[in-house]
């Protein structure tokens, strides 16, 4: 239903810009004077698709030099991509002329033609034939935004089933174009150390249910409010402080809510330190963290203890560290040269 209201939205862009962009490269394929009448005795205009998703639409166009019927038509796998356009002239019963690529495709020499009651068939010089059924009057009456206030993510579904949140990809607006009423169902979430608050409807409240079905039968705004959590805490917050494993220190401080920072110096000398950066998000079931994109460097100090360099060694490093209720850590890291994993145990403040 997204990429089907996408792509109608792109049609609708198509025929917007038509005027400017093929008034000058498809002046000898528009409808000369003599043949404006017959032009426009051609009546089956609209939006069209076929049983793989293609599409095509016609209209006609006034605010140009020599007004004409605009097609526009998405065609291949990727329909964003794959998009023509032009002006065609009515020869006999069919428009026939070139639409130009709006990309790196070539142009297109088409004859496009009356199939059955509501149908069109869309026929490529050199190339194939589609066959296309009417998708009815899409002209986008009632426009319904829906946006966030505060931290958290929405998502909406046609008909009566709430429809899935995705955290890894947050959904935060959308915008839905009808040509008449359908009932949707809107869902919001919060992020991590906030909570949901209300839906409201053109700056009125409208309901404090995460989950809503609505009738969309007229334009409107749809907000998801959220607000900060005043009892939450960053679950990490149990963890902080220092910890040891031989010459190894570590620390572990908060950062955000609900991710870690968790620092690693490992001592290979009075004068040099492997050092890590670790950030990552703590899973409150499993008491780990798994991170990526982790910097270790050397770093190299001077007999007053500053750092004098800092070498990288690599930035993509991959692990994990476990804690556990006996105030420890377990460190497995996936590039060690040691092959084994390293117990860390916490340091009372002095």
């Amino acid at each position: 239903m997204k990429s089907w209201i996408l792509c109608t939205a792109m049609l609708f862009t198509m025929m917007a810009c038509a005027a400017c962009s093929v008034e000058m490269r498809a002046a000898e394929t528009s409808a000369s004077p003599e043949t404006e009448q017959e032009t426009a005795e051609w009546t089956r205009a609209g939006y069209f698709q076929d049983e793989n998703g293609n599409m095509i639409s016609v209209t006609w166009m006034e605010d140009i030099d020599d007004p004409g019927w605009y097609v526009g038509c998405m065609l291949g796998e990727d329909l964003v991509e794959d998009s023509w356009g032009g002006t065609l002239p009515q020869e006999g019963s069919s428009l026939h002329g070139t639409l130009f690529s709006s990309g790196s495709k070539d142009d297109l020499t088409v004859t496009v033609s009356e199939e059955g009651e509501d149908g069109l068939v869309l026929s490529v010089e050199g190339g194939d034939t589609y066959h296309f059924t009417s998708m009815g009057d899409m002209t986008a009456r009632i426009i319904v935004r829906i946006n966030i206030e505060g931290f958290g993510m929405i998502g909406y579904e046609e008909g009566e089933t709430a429809p899935e949140l995705d955290p890894e990809w947050p959904f935060q607006s959308a915008q839905i174009n009808l040509a008449d009423p359908q009932t949707y169902t809107f869902a919001a979430a919060p992020e991590a150390g906030h909570i949901f608050v209300k839906w409201t409807k053109d700056g009125e409240d409208y309901s404090t249910e995460p989950v809503i079905t609505v009738l969309l039968d007229e334009s409107a705004d749809y907000i998801a409010v959220f607000e900060e959590d005043p009892d939450w805490q960053n679950p990490v917050m149990n963890f902080v402080g220092n910890y040891q494993s031989g010459r190894a220190g570590a620390s572990v401080e908060c950062f955000g809510y609900e991710e870690a920072l968790i620092t690693i110096d490992w001592g290979a000398s009075a004068s040099e330190t492997a050092h890590w950066d670790i950030i990552g998000r703590l899973d409150t079931d499993t008491l780990t963290i798994e991170y990526a994109g982790v910097m270790k460097s050397i770093l190299t100090y001077d007999e007053n203890g500053d750092v004098v360099s800092q070498e990288p060694v690599y930035e993509d490093g991959t692990g994990t560290i476990t804690f556990h209720n006996d105030g420890t850590f377990t460190w497995h890291e996936d590039q060690s040269e040691y092959g084994e994993d390293m117990v860390f145990e916490w340091v009372p403040a002095e």
